[in-house]
């Protein structure tokens, strides 16, 4: 891991563009790490000047200006691979952890991983600054699966090589339990049920669709298991438990049945989720059950159980708010 050291000294640079531009923009253009709450409080502490002086928050530079910066080096990081994650939050929500496997609640609106590393606020690099904030050493757990970014819920974790290939093995052969709650769009026709179907997918595309019997060679079986937890109007919240775990599967295959999840940019109702200010799926993974574990190191994990707590959207749509 990179460490960093502290040092403060006064940098200056010169404004020389043409066209105004505000301070705390150019800024945060220039250096990721100097937010916008990062910088009221540089505004407040002073150290942060214009020709000398200091500035008010929303003060516009104009070309010649001297921008004099008195704060660490640390904040004049460029981000590249090695140092994203200190873009990201450090905030993460651990509902599970031991020697062996760590597990999170991921929020909404982040995905897991970006590979590329052009995003920098993901949960992996959220737990990275975590572990790096907190000084705690060792491996950085690894994902064992992945969930979509507007998904929020259960994400695990493995702290050490042998538990991620096991883990891996489990999720292979079905030997875990997720379910998951959502609200939809109803449709009345829809009793709860397991639904068994093919799902399709357009890897240029990004996409997957749904059908009653296979498209081609690469069609893959589908069990999405349906229970209502409670309906209003036109909206229905749904227990879902997911016998096959395949991409987009729960979206794609409530959409494929009439029942659009709210929010749901991709497979959704998009007029809705406008008239709503939806901005991204109202779907959690709440629970997560481990199989009986033969292995002797992991055994312990044989039947646990993992839950997080409901999701924002429950209460809301409890309340008849949604």
């Amino acid at each position: 891991m990179v460490i960093f050291y502290t040092v403060i000294k006064m940098k200056e640079l010169i404004y020389k563009e043409l066209k105004q531009q505000r301070l705390d923009l150019y800024l945060s253009e220039k250096y990721p790490l100097i937010r916008s709450g990062v910088y009221n409080k540089f505004i407040r502490q002073n150290k942060i000047k214009v020709n000398g002086s200091k500035p008010s928050n929303n003060y516009k530079l104009n070309k010649g200006d001297i921008i004099s910066l008195y704060i660490s080096d640390d904040y004049f990081i460029i981000p590249n691979k090695d140092n994203a994650f200190l873009f990201s939050s450090s905030q993460i929500e651990i509902l599970y952890e031991d020697d062996n496997i760590f597990v999170v609640n991921k929020p909404s609106g982040i995905s897991v991983i970006d590979d590329n590393w052009q995003i920098f606020d993901t949960l992996v690099n959220r737990i990275k600054h975590y572990y790096y904030k907190n000084n705690i050493q060792g491996s950085i757990p690894q994902l064992c699966h992945r969930i979509d970014t507007g998904t929020s819920g259960i994400v695990v974790l493995a702290k050490n090589n042998e538990t991620l290939n096991f883990m891996f093995d489990l999720f292979k052969n079905k030997q875990l339990k997720k379910k998951y709650i959502c609200v939809v769009k109803n449709n009345p026709k829809i009793k709860d049920d397991i639904y068994k179907d093919f799902l399709t997918k357009n890897s240029q595309r990004g996409f997957v669709s749904v059908s009653a019997k296979p498209l081609n060679k690469t069609s893959q079986n589908i069990e999405t298991g349906i229970k209502t937890l409670g309906q209003y109007d036109n909206y229905r919240l749904l227990d879902i438990n997911l016998y096959t775990g395949r991409t987009h599967q729960i979206r794609a295959h409530l959409n494929y049945l009439g029942m659009p999840i709210l929010g749901d940019s991709k497979y959704g109702d998009n007029n809705l989720n406008r008239q709503l200010k939806l901005k991204y799926q109202l779907l959690c993974s709440y629970y997560f059950k481990f199989g009986r574990i033969k292995n002797d190191k992991l055994s312990y994990l044989s039947y646990k159980e993992i839950t997080c707590p409901m999701p924002w959207f429950v209460e809301s749509f409890n309340d008849r708010k949604i």
